[in-house]
């Protein structure tokens, strides 16, 4: 690519982290002071899961509590913090239909670890709440029909707006959370020197959003003086590609012999 000079900025912004891949250890990190209340709803779906016999009976708790088919009941994955997002959104939606095992059932009531508490199911209800904003944008920068590199620096806005606002919560859990996803989130993004501006000039080229967006997330995410000199960094970053690509063109044109405007 240096060799036919067609490097813009000789590579300096060639490397761009994989922005879903932070997402994991950020959300990782934040689960873990709720392991045990995650490890008892999961041990709760694995015993029903286990035999068909156990799924039957279970389905008969369920329509005796009223409540819709067991179908959607499902194991997650402990090392894919989005299976276990679903499996704690699927689950809450039975809590009865399992308080009604534990009632009825000995082997459930008697199990290694402990059947879910009250506790518990809220610890979960949080959790879910929480990791939907995750789930989502996950799901949405995974796409593969359409354009993912202009939507992270919006989503990433909804991340530090979220954490600012959990940190905040008067709920001693969700705050401890917050907490700890931001200081593994700034581990990541937390040095402007280190950013590659490019996931900001791709916004900046979306007709949806131009400089003024960029702008004006910065200034919610970011210090003031932090947001001026990215800002500023930003700006240069922009013209100095315009200017190569510019060269690109004038050059293109010096060895056409139907140059186009």
């Amino acid at each position: 690519m240096e060799d036919w000079n067609s490097h813009p900025l000789k590579g300096e912004h060639f490397q761009v982290r994989c922005c879903v891949h932070i997402i994991n250890p950020v959300v990782t990190d934040g689960l873990k002071d709720l392991h045990d209340s995650i490890s008892k709803i999961r041990s709760a779906v694995r015993y029903v899961r286990a035999s068909p016999s156990r799924l039957d009976r279970f389905k008969i708790y369920i329509k005796e509590t009223r409540m819709q088919d067991v179908r959607y009941v499902q194991l997650d994955v402990p090392t894919r913090w989005n299976s276990t997002y679903t499996m704690l959104e699927n689950a809450i939606k039975f809590q009865k239909g399992f308080k009604r095992l534990g009632e009825r059932d000995n082997d459930f009531a008697s199990m290694q670890g402990g059947v879910p508490k009250n506790d518990d199911w809220n610890n979960a209800k949080y959790i879910t709440k929480f990791l939907k904003i995750f789930y989502d944008i996950t799901t949405k920068m995974s796409g593969s029909t359409y354009v993912t590199s202009s939507l992270y620096f919006n989503e990433r806005c909804v991340i530090m707006m979220t954490l600012e606002k959990w940190i905040g919560n008067p709920d001693a859990l969700l705050g401890t959370m917050a907490i700890k996803m931001k200081a593994k989130y700034n581990k990541y993004w937390g040095d402007i020197k280190k950013m590659n501006v490019m996931i900001f000039i791709v916004v900046i080229l979306d007709p949806q959003n131009k400089f003024h967006f960029v702008k004006w997330g910065l200034e919610r995410i970011l210090d003031k003086d932090d947001v001026v000199v990215l800002y500023e960094k930003i700006n240069d970053t922009l013209y100095k590609m315009f200017d190569k690509y510019r060269l690109f063109l004038s050059e293109g044109q010096k060895n056409s012999a139907q140059a186009t405007q």
